[in-house]
Formats: structure tokens, sequence, C-alpha cells
């Protein structure tokens, strides 16, 4: 019985170390578990807190309180006295570390500044267990630069948001934020003008806000709409970098994407302004980071003969070029990164367009991060992902983004999600889960990327219930279909109703409430099934009426609905399997019912135009919501010879139906713009 007694203690010991290291996130490059070190502390007593980076010390007296008898921590970087003898244990890699937890003892060792601050973000993560394990650890990033660039066309993110990203950045160990949302109007159509005073001071607050979280806070500036290649713009130029340096921003990119200008994109005009803003600009501020550009021809797909071999040769060697790999959005391979950086002599800087959702702003991307190859870290001299202008829900993917890029042998997609809805909604994972799991993929877009697996669950349910009812009427099928859509309503009323995380729950909140309704509409279709088994027509039509009211509700429902938003997307939901689903039953329900009954068939749609997204054509044209005006005084839709591959939604159109009056809405995809009804 003692032996018993001894291996069920060592196994359930093994367990927790186990779940312990699983917690970490970016998971450790190396690390050795040991026994309990003790418990979670309240107390610290720090030794070499005068030398070491002095973010990292706020970061720990934030956390603990401070006493003689409170655990010891010993944290320095290299050459700093306090840990002179643990040298030989620090990684010699930038932002490297040490991490030793002890009895009684922690030690944290950077190799610089970053890999301090990073030791105690580990530590910190270790220590909010209720028990903390001995460990040794041994850790750099795989990746230099890595982070996020806010580069997305629609509503700008907030302060409050750019600044809660700042707070996740550093527990995750991303390092570099890019400014260069499309319609802030200083970064692109005004670059020549400086910020006025309130803008600039927001933007001083974020580049210290970003530096206290070790984020390299780099501002963009979008000149390649208009800007001549003269003297005055090249003044212009120089002054503007020097105004932004003067609010303290220490690192900057120059945009010439998405412009159709023949003399603005040719990449040896570009490269000798980049060469000019670095010998003008960077090269006389030493402590201003090396520039990036992201070109004109940012993907394989648009790439000529010309261009990015230009780039390549002439453009100095220490300025860092973006690319977006195969395609516009794509994910990155490693043939990607073979072929392009052969083109531009040096190691691209990745612009991952994902979980950015600008061209589908319909669909929130909340599943899985994955399709990015493992063993292309040597190959990259940066990887950012531009996110969707849900600054909270993005985190979902970014949260995985920094697992990937920190340690891409380790990295895993499923268990990098799972732990990011661990993270992000501790209070309420399963119900989030339910959430994320119904809305994953983008549905069809130009750009042509899917993500697989979205309402898996449901749609093995589904799947059987279909099979069921060959033979006829099965009511256990009923009831199992109808849990299914239970759980659809029971996650979305405890999502709605839960105090935990505000932030996310306000921006998905739109996208909660389609969920439910989307879960109500099936329950209906369940009882549709039932009814019409029992021959109750009165009933059946008073249901089927019902689930077309609850329908007309869904598209009442919009996001971003207040004054100056840019789009105004009414949120698509579980549109890969739930919603087909539901449609199919219910056009089958209705013409069974038709077929048996003749009891009020008047209120059943005629569909001469299935309900979807289309292209509109009139003589080989495309009509364009072009979005000119933010007030649409004057502004109607246009018809344009060329197909928009930069934001598509321009030309994609809603098609609806009202189940009751049979009459058709036309609306934009983008911003919900009304046609005709």
């Amino acid at each position: 019985m003692k032996k018993n007694r001894i291996l069920v203690s060592w196994m359930a010991a093994l367990s927790f170390v186990a779940a312990t290291a699983q917690s970490l996130s970016p998971l450790p490059q190396r690390v050795v578990w040991g026994d309990k070190a003790f418990d979670q502390p309240k107390n610290i007593a720090i030794k070499g807190a005068d030398e070491a980076d002095v973010d990292a010390v706020a970061l720990l007296r934030s956390n603990f309180g401070e006493g003689k008898k409170g655990i010891k921590v010993v944290i320095g970087e290299r050459g700093d006295k306090a840990v002179k003898a643990y040298e030989a244990q620090i990684p010699n890699k930038v932002e490297g570390y040490y991490l030793s937890v002890g009895k009684n003892q922690v030690v944290i060792a950077g190799n610089d500044e970053a890999g301090t601050y990073y030791g105690v973000q580990t530590f910190l993560q270790m220590a909010a267990q209720a028990e903390v394990m001995k460990a040794e650890v041994q850790d750099w990033p795989d990746v230099l630069e890595r982070g996020v660039v806010e580069g997305f066309y629609g509503n700008p993110w907030s302060h409050t948001d750019r600044l809660r990203q700042f707070d996740f950045y550093g527990k995750n160990k991303l390092n570099v934020y890019i400014y260069g949302p499309k319609d802030d109007p200083y970064h692109r159509n005004q670059w020549r003008e400086a910020y006025p005073e309130a803008e600039a001071q927001r933007i001083s607050e974020l580049a210290k806000a970003a530096a206290q979280n070790k984020v390299n806070f780099v501002w963009a500036m979008h000149p390649g709409g208009d800007i001549q290649w003269n003297e005055a713009d090249l003044n212009s130029s120089i002054q503007k970098l020097e105004w932004m340096y003067a609010l303290g921003v220490r690192a900057f990119a120059i945009f010439f994407d998405d412009i159709f200008g023949a003399e603005q994109s040719k990449g040896e005009k570009q490269a000798e302004y980049m060469n000019y803003l670095n010998r003008e600009f960077v090269q006389k501020h030493p402590d201003v980071a090396p520039l990036i550009l992201c070109p004109t021809e940012y993907n394989k797909s648009w790439a000529g003969k010309n261009y990015l071999p230009a780039l390549g040769r002439t453009m100095d060697k220490d300025i860092r070029i973006m690319w977006t790999g195969a395609t516009v959005v794509d994910m990155i391979n490693k043939s990607d990164m073979d072929w392009i950086n052969e083109r531009i002599q040096r190691n691209a800087y990745i612009w991952l367009n994902y979980p950015v959702n600008d061209f589908c702003i319909d669909h929130m991307l909340m599943g899985p991060t994955y399709g990015n190859d493992l063993d292309i870290a040597e190959q990259l001299s940066g990887f950012v992902s531009n996110p969707m202008e849900y600054a909270e829900a993005s985190k979902v993917s970014l949260y995985s983004i920094a697992d990937y890029t920190w340690n891409m042998d380790a990295y895993s997609s499923q268990a990098s999600w799972e732990q990011a809805l661990r993270v992000l909604m501790p209070k309420h994972v399963e119900a989030f889960r339910v959430f994320c799991q119904h809305n994953v993929d983008l549905g069809p877009t130009g750009h042509g990327l899917r993500r697989q697996g979205e309402s898996a669950a449901f749609k093995k349910s589904a799947d059987a219930f279909s099979a069921s009812l060959a033979g006829g009427y099965n009511v256990d099928a009923v009831e199992a279909m109808t849990a299914e859509f239970k759980t659809m309503i029971d996650a979305a009323d405890e999502l709605l109703t839960s105090t935990e995380e505000p932030e996310m729950i306000a921006e998905i909140t739109p996208w909660i409430e389609v969920m439910k309704i989307i879960g109500q509409r099936g329950e209906k279709v369940m009882q549709l099934y039932t009814l019409l088994n029992e021959g109750n027509e009165k009933a059946f039509v008073e249901t089927y009426e019902a689930l077309a009211q609850l329908e007309q509700k869904q598209k009442t429902i919009l996001s971003r609905n207040f004054e100056g938003s840019i789009k105004k997307p009414n949120p698509t939901v579980a549109n890969e399997v739930v919603v087909p689903f539901i449609k199919t039953c219910t056009k089958g329900l209705i013409r069974e019912y038709k077929n048996k009954h003749d009891y009020r068939t008047d209120i059943f749609p005629a569909e001469l135009i299935e309900e979807g997204r289309y292209y509109i054509k009139v003589n080989g044209q495309w009509l364009t919501d072009e979005n000119a005006n933010p007030d649409r005084t004057g502004d109607f839709p246009v018809l344009k010879a060329e197909e928009d591959v930069i934001n598509p939604q321009r030309q994609e159109w809603n098609i609806t139906i009202d189940p009751v009056t049979e009459r058709y809405k036309i609306t934009n995809a983008q911003d919900g713009r009304y046609i005709n009804e």
C-alpha cells in the first residue's frame, strides 16, 4: 500500500509539472522541471535591482510585495554583479535569459535588458500557480522581430486598444508594433503634415507605453499615393520623421503598398528615396532602428521581373523589405522565402495578412492559426501579423503568433489555440470555445484563403442527424440536434451576461447575439420536424413565422454602428456548416409541407434569386461602393471597369429576402450601404 501511495503521489506530481509546463507561453526553448519549490509567493526580496533593467524590476514590484521574509529574487543582465555567478548559464542570444527557480530562491539573468524582462514574464507565469515548481530555463526567440502591424482598412484601433495591446505583447514576448492604419490621414493622405497637438500627444504616449513593455513602436509613413521625386518632398519626408522623432518614436517604416501611380511604383526611385532617408535621417540618429519598407509588389502574384531585383540590388542592405507571401492573403512557406530572399538579397520581413478581416469584415476569425512552415526562422528578418480591427478578438490569433515566432519547433496550432482560450477567458472557457468554433472560416473572398474546421462538433452531429432521417422521422435524432442548438444559445447567454474581460465581450457581442439567434432558429427548425410529423398545420405555420422573424432580427444586428464608422457589418456566424444546415432543412420542410397541406402556403417565399453575396456587373463593368465621402452626401455606387483586388468587398453585394414580404434587399458587403428593396 505504501508503494502504491508513493507511485500515485509521484504520478500526480508529474501531471502537475506537465500542466505547469503547458501553461507557459511562449514555450521556452529549454526547460528542466523539478519538484515543488514553494507555494505561490506574495512577497519577494530583490537582489540586484539597482543594476537590472528598470522595466523588469518594475514588473516584479507591481506583482509582489517586498520584504525580507519573501522569496529571494536575484536579477540582472550579463555583466551585472548580482548575476555574475550565473553568466555561464545565460544563453548568448539576443533577448535570451536564464531562469532558475529553486528552494526559496529565484534567479533571473538576461543576456540583455529585454532578456531579463522576458525572464520575469516567464517567472510570473510560474508564480501564478498554487504551487511553484523547481525549474531551470534557458530561453531565447527564434525570430528577432515579431509582433503586429496595424495596417488594415477600416476603423483604426482606439488609443485604449493600443495601450492594452502593448501590455498583451509584453506578457507574450512580442516586441514589434508597426503603426500604419490605412485610415489615419497623417499616415497616408496627409503624410506631409504634422499631427495636431492632441493626436501627437497620443503618439508620444503610445511610444512610451510600448517601450515599457519592451515593444519597439514603429511609426509608418505612406507617401506612395502622391509623392514627387523632388527636393521639396524629400525635405517634407525628413521633416515628418523629425517631428515623429521629437514625439519619442525611434523606429520607422515607409509604405508603398496599394498604389497605382506609374512613377511612384518604380523600384529604382523607391530605393533611391529609402537610401536618402537612411543617409539623411537614420544614420544621423544613432538610436533609430533600421528602416522597414513595404514595397508596391509585396507578394509573388503581383511581382514583375524588374521591381524586386531593383530593390535588392540598389537599396541599402540594412533596410528590411516586407512580404505577404505567394499572394496578398497567404500563409508563409519555405518555398516563398527561398523565392523572395533571392530577389531582394536579404531576409524578407513577413507581413502576414491574418487574422485581418477588412476584406471579409462580417466574419470574426477566431480559429487556430496554422499553415505557416516551422522551418523558416533563419530566413526571416521579422514576422508581423496584420490583425482585425477588433483588437481584443485579435488576441486569440496573436497569442499563437507569439508562440510561433518564439519557438517554431515546439509550435502546435491546436495546443496554442486551446491555451489562448484559457488565458483570454478563464472563467468562461467552454462558452468561449463554442463561440470561437463557430467563427473560423473567412468565407469565399477574392483572396482565396479558407480555414478548415468551423463548427466541427456540430458537423459531426448534423451528419448523424441527416443519416438517421433516411428512414423517416426520428425523435431521438431531433432531440440530439436540438441539444446542439441549445449549446449555442447557452454559450451565448453565458458570454452576454459575463462581467469577465468586458473589452473582449463588447467587441464580439454582435457576433454572440447572432450566434444565439442562429441557435434559436435551429431549435425552431427542429420543432418544425416534429410538427410536420404530427400533421399540426397551424402550429407548423406559426413556428415558421417565428423562424422568419428571427431571421429578420438577425439581419438588423450591426457591428460598429456608430456615427463616422467606416465599416458597419452584419455579422456572419457559423456560415460554413450550421447556417447551410438550417437553410437546407427549412427548404426541405417547406417543400414537404406543401406536398401534404394547403393551409396558408402563401406565407412561404417564392425565391427567384437565392440569398447570398454577389458581384453585380452591367455591360462588363463592376458595381462598386466607392465610399468616397464619410457622410455619404451626394455619394452613389459607380460602375468600374476594373475588378477591385485590394478591397474586394467594395464590389460585393448582399442580396437577402424578407420571407414575409418576399422583397429583396441589396446592401454592400463592406459598409452595409443600402441600394434598393
